[in-house]
């Protein structure tokens, strides 16, 4: 099948998450952020769709435009291209390169090469089609602050998981038993393969789903790296699916969105323990 690769390019913070909540409506595989260093300021939001749904690509188009309208800065013009899928899945592979995060994370995209040193914590990741290489900040907060708990032995519960990065990294820290899931069966998938590629078995576990697919337990630490709206609207499962001591780490918030997040979080009687910025983003850690 052919595909329309759509991308908006050098936006901020506040642009690429309105157009992220639109691409991951309307994409296949949602949207894929891209920024690299050391302009980590400025992002680029692409999406592919049908070549054979013309109409889809116009809907786009259209409500980009009215975006822009209401954005103070506007937007750049949308480029689109005609790709094959593998195309999509390879060609911005060239941008990724090995990365290090916190104290000993280490994230090393599949095919490139590297040679671990001790204690290095090497996070071995091919996003597919999937959000989440880690060098976005939203994932950048949330592995730093895996890193810094206290997860050997805890259970975890990764919404949202992309391409299972945060999953891979805590169960690396120590922690579980972990399950992830995504309402995108292609994150699902990539999520597995990477999995595999790390030699990670025993109790991990990912599924199609969002924040009520619990798989019927209480969790210790719940992380979710979304948008802050979905936040928001997943707040209640987020809560319920928390041990009654648990943590809730939050991430994918700009920080003009931040107060709903607060609001939210204060409604469920629960009290930041911890926030971290890097740029416009923001994450939080709460608990009861």
């Amino acid at each position: 099948m052919d595909f329309i690769e759509i991308a908006v390019k050098n936006i901020d913070g506040e642009a690429a998450e309105t157009i992220s909540e639109l691409f991951n409506r309307y994409g296949h595989g949602g949207a894929v952020v891209d920024t690299y260093p050391p302009n980590f300021d400025r992002l680029t939001v692409r999406t592919v769709i049908s070549a054979d749904d013309p109409d889809v690509l116009g809907q786009i188009k259209a409500m980009l435009a009215l975006i822009g309208q209401a954005l103070p800065n506007g937007l750049p013009e949308p480029q689109t291209q005609l790709i094959g899928e593998s195309d999509w899945a390879e060609s911005w592979k060239e941008h990724f390169h090995v990365v290090r995060l916190g104290q000993h994370l280490v994230i090393k995209p599949s095919w490139r090469e590297y040679q671990p040193e001790p204690p290095d914590i090497v996070l071995e990741i091919d996003p597919g089609m999937a959000f989440g290489s880690g060098l976005h900040p939203t994932t950048q907060l949330c592995l730093e602050i895996l890193e810094q708990l206290p997860l050997q032995g805890q259970s975890l519960f990764d919404v949202g998981t992309g391409s299972g990065i945060l999953a891979i990294a805590a169960a690396k820290l120590g922690a579980t038993p972990i399950r992830a899931v995504d309402i995108d069966d292609i994150a699902v998938r990539v999520t597995r393969e990477n999995f595999a590629i790390n030699r990670l078995t025993g109790a991990l576990e990912v599924a199609v789903g969002s924040a009520s697919e619990t798989g019927g337990q209480k969790w210790q630490v719940v992380v979710a790296n979304i948008l802050a709206q979905t936040l928001v609207e997943l707040m209640n499962d987020l809560v319920e699916a928390m041990a009654p001591a648990g943590n809730l780490i939050l991430s994918g918030i700009i920080v003009e969105h931040e107060g709903i997040v607060l609001t939210a979080l204060e409604s469920y009687h629960l009290k930041v323990i911890q926030r971290r910025m890097i740029e416009d983003w923001v994450a939080l850690v709460a608990g009861r």
